[in-house]
């Protein structure tokens, strides 16, 4: 299945639904999430690109001794941002990046791949403007069930949620290979329990070494992640 006019499309699915509200359990898992994403930067000085900013959480977690470039399809929520926070704010499509070679330290690509036409051609884009030995990380569903509507517009099958991949370690080593890149780290992030009985979030006054500790457990037993996360070095 393929998005036709995706640029279209976000752009008003931004107009339409707000990128900035989040239910508390919502919240509880993107903040874990967020704060894992954090492990792998390091340092300072750095300069940070995050694709599909979004509601703008990566201001959250990016020292400010660091430059953090938002990049976005919609205006509105880059303005929205802009509001709040300091920073560099950038209207793109991130199949055709509007910087030179090796620009960036670290690139994040967070829930996004899923709504890709062709995901290996933003991946491919993001390794172009990655500096040397810079990271992307990249967190997606894991091994989603995409759920199909019938679109009462125009009566065709449609997405949940417009994803259009569901990525596993063993489909998205295969992308990586076909790129030719095999310098990737793979990690399960949460698991499928924590979300349906809410457990995360009645632990959500855990510090997240020990959180994490606990979901590594989870996975470990319970093979059911939430969440693939890849880091992808150059």
């Amino acid at each position: 299945m393929e998005n036709k006019d995706y640029i279209t499309h976000y752009q008003k699915d931004a107009e339409l639904f707000s990128y900035f509200e989040e239910n508390k359990y919502e919240k509880d898992f993107n903040n874990r999430l967020h704060s894992f994403i954090k492990t792998f930067i390091k340092g300072k000085n750095n300069k940070i690109l995050d694709i599909g900013s979004g509601g703008g959480w990566s201001v959250e977690i990016i020292d400010e001794k660091n430059s953090l470039f938002l990049m976005d399809l919609s205006l509105k929520n880059l303005s929205e941002i802009k509001r709040n926070h300091k920073g560099f704010y950038i209207q793109a499509d991130a199949l055709r990046l509007p910087f030179k070679n090796n620009s960036f330290n670290y690139i994040i690509i967070s829930e996004v791949l899923e709504h890709i036409n062709k995901p290996e051609l933003i991946i491919k884009e993001a390794y172009r403007v990655l500096s040397e030995e810079g990271k992307i990380i990249i967190t997606t569903p894991y091994e989603e069930k995409i759920k199909y509507y019938l679109c009462i517009h125009c009566n065709n099958i449609t997405p949940a949620n417009a994803h259009l991949h569901s990525f596993s370690i063993e489909s998205f080593r295969r992308l990586c290979y076909e790129l030719g890149y095999n310098n990737i780290e793979y990690y399960k992030f949460g698991n499928k329990l924590w979300t349906i009985t809410r457990i995360s979030y009645f632990l959500r006054f855990l510090p997240f070494w020990l959180w994490r500790a606990k979901d590594r457990v989870l996975n470990f037993i319970l093979n059911k992640p939430n969440t693939l996360v890849v880091i992808i070095k150059k």
